[in-house]
């Protein structure tokens, strides 16, 4: 079976669907994953067939820029939403071509990239789904204001979402998205264990927790030998990458200057050492301890195992490999999907209380990563937890799941 696998946005939104691919292929289907061009040697390099598609961006540089502009949340989610959306427009006869060459078409339910060409030429169609608490449910025991306030949370995710999607669903002779959203309507998977999120016994049956898709460092690839010296020479350090939330411009006064110097005065205040990811350009303004290296893009199935704690931003991926690796988690949510990551960390005791980026003080944050690393109870809830997610399969269930409802497509 040939399956294409369209995606946008950030590293951290790519890598999931690189070892979906990587699955798929060791049971004996190809896989082609579409997404920026920018993400070519990151895809290529884990083994996996590419085509870019859509034009030379930098998703999360670009909702760096929009988040810093004046104006309420909800207007930056507007725009990044719209920002998404145009890309997909732009990459619109690229995942068409490449879909007359498949079987079947997997689409991320956060940006639906894959519906609409999979709808043209009529290719079956599986979801993957990283917000599960978005899934619609029927539940008689939910109070009339649990309902009132999950339609009112509906309304909000439909401007954004299915308004921009539909526009573009009419540009190409498509008619509005149904109830189904941005979710198959036969399989929508949900890679997420259900140590961390049990599935609703409410749900439809065509969601599926099926467990986190890791992928591993690649074939080749070795550390800088000044970072080998660094974590030679000390205490495990925490680990500070806070992903999207810490690219953007850099300037006198800058939001990204001023987050850096707190992140640093913070962590020399703990009287911890660190490996901070981001911030390169404000990080060369300041004058750095020792006990502190600031570092590029790493993998974190390698760096996370020689961690003592994860700082970050509370985005799914990121969130993942701190439970994978087995290492308490801080989350510092700027929007979305992260605010509910840092409450279910907090919940289940993986981590201190998250703190939200207007709540940010280098004494709070001090105090937080002290706790992160010499709270022993964190530590070992962590520790359990990770040695359990790692036991679990991987993608093979996805993909039994995947082989059963094709039912034969394509062999």
């Amino acid at each position: 079976m040939r399956v294409l696998i369209p995606t946008i946005g950030s590293r951290g939104d790519v890598q999931p669907f690189i070892a979906l691919a990587q699955g798929l292929e060791q049971a004996g289907h190809a896989a082609r994953l579409m997404s920026h061009p920018g993400m070519r040697s990151l895809v290529e390099d884990h083994g996996v067939t590419f085509s870019p598609m859509g034009p030379e961006i930098d998703m999360a540089w670009e909702a760096a820029v929009i988040r810093q502009q004046p104006g309420h949340t909800l207007s930056a989610l507007r725009k990044i939403m719209n920002l998404a959306f145009d890309t997909l427009g732009q990459a619109h006869e690229e995942i068409l071509a490449a879909g007359r060459d498949a079987d079947l078409v997997v689409v991320p339910a956060s940006s639906a990239a894959g519906k609409n060409e999979a709808e043209l030429l009529g290719l079956p169609i599986v979801s993957v789904d990283f917000m599960p608490w978005t899934i619609p449910i029927n539940d008689p025991r939910r109070s009339l204001f649990k309902r009132a306030a999950y339609a009112a949370i509906n309304r909000i995710a439909e401007t954004l979402t299915s308004r921009p999607l539909n526009k573009l669903r009419r540009q190409q002779g498509l008619p509005p998205v149904g109830p189904e959203g941005f979710r198959s309507t036969s399989l929508n998977l949900v890679p997420i264990s259900p140590l961390i999120f049990a599935p609703d016994p409410c749900w439809a049956p065509i969601h599926h927790a099926v467990g986190y898709w890791f992928v591993e460092e690649p074939q080749g690839w070795r550390p800088p030998v000044d970072l080998l010296t660094f974590l030679d020479v000390g205490p495990a350090p925490l680990v500070v990458s806070l992903g999207a939330m810490s690219q953007g411009p850099t300037g006198p006064g800058s939001e990204m200057l001023e987050m850096a110097y707190l992140f640093v005065e913070a962590i020399t205040a703990a009287g911890v050492r660190a490996i901070i990811q981001g911030w390169e350009a404000a990080l060369k303004e300041l004058a750095l301890p020792p006990t502190i290296y600031p570092a590029g893009p790493l993998p974190h199935s390698w760096l996370l195992r020689r961690a003592a704690g994860l700082v970050h931003h509370g985005g799914f991926g990121t969130t993942a490999a701190g439970f994978q690796a087995g290492i308490p988690q801080l989350i510092i949510p700027h929007m979305v999907d992260q605010f509910y990551w840092g409450q279910r960390v907090g919940k289940l005791g993986a981590g201190p209380p998250a703190i939200g980026r207007s709540k940010l003080t280098s004494d709070k944050l001090a105090s937080a990563l002290h706790d992160l690393a010499h709270n022993a109870e964190l530590s070992a809830t962590s520790s359990r937890l990770g040695e359990q997610i790692r036991a679990e399969p991987g993608p093979s269930g996805a993909i039994r799941l995947i082989d059963e409802s094709s039912g034969g497509v394509g062999e």
